[in-house]
């Protein structure tokens, strides 16, 4: 009798606290986790769509250009983005942004909501130019982010290109 009582009781409590944690559940995603507290190196510049090649076609006008830009890519400190900021009332008040080619610096502000996945950028100052065609490809991109995907270990933004097309930038945690 008394063991029915115990068993009684405790699937009363397992099943209010099941209820309890699946009413915490939500889609948004935690945007402060997926975008802070780290260094964002770039691993792609590509078109969104299935299967793409790692960078789309037409930065480079030769091997040797594509090559070279590799052999930069793979430097550590170039093709960076770094973000910081606090949550307010669900959005993202991001305090610094700070995005790295090779001889460029971009700086300025951003916001993100982790609601509809949407991120914009306020660039305000740029600091040197790139003569490297990924590079210049990177900085331009970086510029037009409008979108965003991704977890505490890989992002991906998405931008607007000549208006019609959209491209991706995905990144890993450095």
């Amino acid at each position: 009798m008394m063991i029915k009582a115990i068993q009684k009781i405790a699937g009363f409590c397992l099943i209010v606290c099941l209820t309890l944690t699946m009413s915490n559940c939500n889609d948004e995603d935690d945007v402060i986790d997926i975008f802070t507290g780290k260094t964002w190196k770039m691993s792609r510049l590509t078109e969104n769509r299935k299967n793409p090649p790692q960078f789309y076609n037409g930065i480079w006008s030769s091997e040797k250009d594509r090559l070279k830009s590799m052999e930069f890519l793979s430097k550590e400190g170039n093709f960076t983005v770094v973000f910081e900021g606090s949550e307010v009332n669900g959005e993202v008040d991001g305090s610094s942004v700070i995005i790295r080619g090779i001889n460029s610096t971009l700086r300025g502000t951003w916001k993100a909501n982790g609601k509809n996945n949407s991120i914009k950028l306020y660039l305000k100052k740029i600091e040197g130019s790139e003569n490297d065609p990924l590079a210049k490809a990177f900085i331009n991109a970086m510029q037009q982010v409008f979108q965003y995907e991704g977890d505490i270990n890989q992002l991906t933004l998405f931008y607007q290109q000549d208006s019609n097309i959209t491209r991706k930038i995905g990144f890993v945690k450095q």
